[in-house]
């Protein structure tokens, strides 16, 4: 699932995020009966910026062919306790989404030290000191197929730390098969108050593209707020891995500073970013911390949600009777008979897919008849059995796709 990661005063927050051969037959020999027929057809693509995606394949044969799953939900994003306090609660469901009962074992992450510190867990009515205690009840408690436990986090908050962020991430592994688990994440920043504002916080949900050389621009504004001039330190960060600060106001890296704001003025502060060639859905923050230099204890933190968005195509191959109505499914074909192959691609990502092309390799059993387009777009050749389709312009996310190849049955 996709998670949020949110920062303040430029502290790195990690969450952890887990939740037969066929022989070969002579070209023009009749087809034996009983012989599966297996084709496979492969896609490759780039995106808007470039980026080269590994092919994807596709596979079907004309005569036909224990999972434990986990759910843990955090009850809010974010928390925003005073400091000092105590017995505050983070609240995880964990549900049980797979098919049979089961029961899990609990551990946690806190991505920064002293600012949280957890002082016992709950589940029901009893509180357990610890995860050791916690685990050992729960191996007795199996869950329903498709009932939950609530696991609530009891915690208290180090004096001093306000405006500071900590990632408290939760993760629950089945006990019946321990490669399945899922988790969730709460960001705990305790409440600061600051005479400088750096803006937005938060909300954003910008989408970028691997920038494979292309570097993106966003602009916070700093204001001081205090009742004289003031001038400030300023440094990006980001807690994930999707980002590399490349400039802030100009100057090269990841820190600047700006001199002699007025009460109540404000500056726009261009940061210049790059997002790395990661997996798509990935999430990362750009956070801008703003620090007095008149008072160093005195600072806060804008910061923009930002989340990589790739193309992800799928490719799925239907065979038809000659009609291009009645599908083969099991049936069997017969040695003279014609098929008609359905190429389907969809851009299941979240971002526009270019230089589409689909290949087809049609296997010895079939001789190579003619392909058919569904519309406009298409530029479709053979050379022999071996079929290509490239699609013109761009596949839009969500959209869909498909030619037709007919071939006889040897």
């Amino acid at each position: 699932m996709l998670q949020r990661l949110i920062t303040r005063l430029g502290i790195t927050l990690g969450v952890a995020v887990l939740l037969a051969a066929t022989a070969a037959v002579p070209v023009n020999a009749q087809t034996p009966e009983g012989t599966v027929i297996h084709n496979v057809a492969t896609v490759s693509f780039t995106d808007a910026n470039s980026n080269a995606y590994a092919t994807v394949s596709a596979s079907v044969d004309v005569t036909v062919g224990f999972v434990a799953g986990l759910d843990v939900i955090a009850s809010a994003a974010t928390v925003g306790p005073a400091s000092p306090s105590a017995n505050d609660t983070l609240f995880f469901p964990v549900n049980n989404i797979g098919n049979g009962i089961d029961s899990v074992t609990i551990s946690q992450v806190i991505s920064v030290a002293g600012i949280i510190t957890v002082t016992g867990y709950r589940v029901g009515a009893t509180t357990y000191a610890s995860l050791a205690a916690l685990n050992t009840a729960l191996a007795g408690s199996g869950i329903a197929q498709g009932a939950s436990i609530t696991v609530k986090v009891v915690y208290s908050v180090t004096a001093g730390t306000g405006g500071l962020s900590t990632v408290y991430t939760l993760t629950a592994t089945s006990r019946r098969n321990s490669s399945v688990s899922d988790n969730d994440a709460t960001t705990v920043t305790p409440n600061l108050t600051a005479a400088v504002a750096v803006t937005p916080d938060g909300g954003q949900n910008v989408q970028r593209l691997p920038s494979n050389g292309t570097n993106y621009t966003f602009t916070f504004t700093v204001t001081n707020n205090a009742t004289g001039p003031d001038g400030f330190d300023l440094l990006a960060s980001h807690p994930g891995t999707a980002i590399t600060i490349v400039s802030v106001n100009g100057t090269a890296g990841d820190s600047a500073r700006i001199l002699a704001l007025a009460s109540g003025a404000s500056q726009s502060i261009a940061v210049v970013y790059s997002i790395g060639n990661v997996a798509a859905g990935t999430v990362d923050t750009l956070v801008l911390k703003a620090r007095s230099l008149a008072s160093p204890a005195t600072s806060d933190n804008g910061f923009a949600d930002m989340s990589v968005v790739r193309p992800s195509l799928t490719i799925v191959k239907v065979a038809f009777r000659d009609d291009k109505t009645t599908p083969v499914g099991a049936g069997t074909v017969v040695p003279g008979e014609f098929i008609q192959y359905r190429i389907t691609v969809t851009n299941a990502g979240s971002a526009v897919a270019t230089t589409v092309q689909v290949t087809d390799a049609l296997p010895p059993e079939l001789t190579f008849s003619s392909t058919t387009a569904d519309a406009a777009g298409w530029t479709l050749s053979n050379v022999g059995n071996n079929v290509t389709g490239d699609l013109s312009g761009n596949l839009a996310i969500a959209a869909s796709r498909f030619f037709w190849v007919r071939a006889s049955v040897n």
